[in-house]
């Protein structure tokens, strides 16, 4: 039996991925990246007597963030996000939820750094630090469990695209090489959207590294 639990919710116009994660013997869980659609994440959590323990952010887009006020008013979790993220969550205009029709400012509970540890919902995460999509980007690490959650970091044989304010392609295929690559080969890569990879295949197949 997996010693990890970990449910897919694909949310939004741009089809995000918002994960789920816990262990299977806890009722505890925490939400990555709630996109969009508060209530279906909600109604997740409520029909399998999930309590919401934290919500994390792996950066600050508004297809990443656009549920999390509402989900922390339903479940009282803090919303975690990098220091180097707040302007980008606080303004409409740069997480580019003006553009789509809403106005979300998210202020973060608790900031991040580089190499943190996170004690959570009885698993370790470690914050890796990897700006170059956005300035304050970041990854979820379960060491134990050889899985990251990556954002906009590091996709299926591609990477985030750099075109958007505080975007830095030189900076994002660093941060790739210096924090993501080094994992083990057999680490599983959750990103922001499409499907699931490993550090070795896309060692082996991005394009981009």
């Amino acid at each position: 039996m997996r010693r990890i639990r970990i449910k897919t919710l694909v949310l939004g116009m741009v089809q995000n991925n918002c994960y789920i994660v816990g262990k299977p013997d806890s009722n505890e869980a925490v939400v990555i990246d709630p996109g969009d659609n508060a209530d279906k994440i909600y109604k997740y959590l409520s029909e399998n007597d999930l309590e919401c323990k934290a919500i994390l952010l792996t950066h600050g887009h508004f297809d990443h963030i656009t549920a999390a006020p509402e989900l922390n008013r339903l479940t009282n979790a803090p919303i975690y996000a990098h220091e180097a993220e707040a302007d980008i969550l606080k303004d409409p205009e740069i997480n580019a939820s003006a553009y789509m029709g809403e106005r979300i400012s998210v202020r973060p509970d608790i900031s991040v750094k580089d190499n943190e540890e996170l004690k959570i919902a009885g698993l370790s995460w470690n914050v890796l630090y990897t700006p170059g999509h956005t300035a304050g980007g970041v990854c979820y690490y379960l060491k134990e469990h050889k899985i990251v959650f990556s954002g906009d970091t590091l996709f299926y044989e591609s990477v985030g695209r750099t075109d958007f304010p505080t975007g830095n392609h030189k900076v994002l295929i660093e941060s790739i090489q210096n924090k993501l690559m080094i994992l083990p080969d057999d680490t599983e890569v959750y990103p922001g959207h499409g499907r699931p990879t490993t550090i070795g295949h896309e060692k082996g197949n991005n394009p981009y590294l």
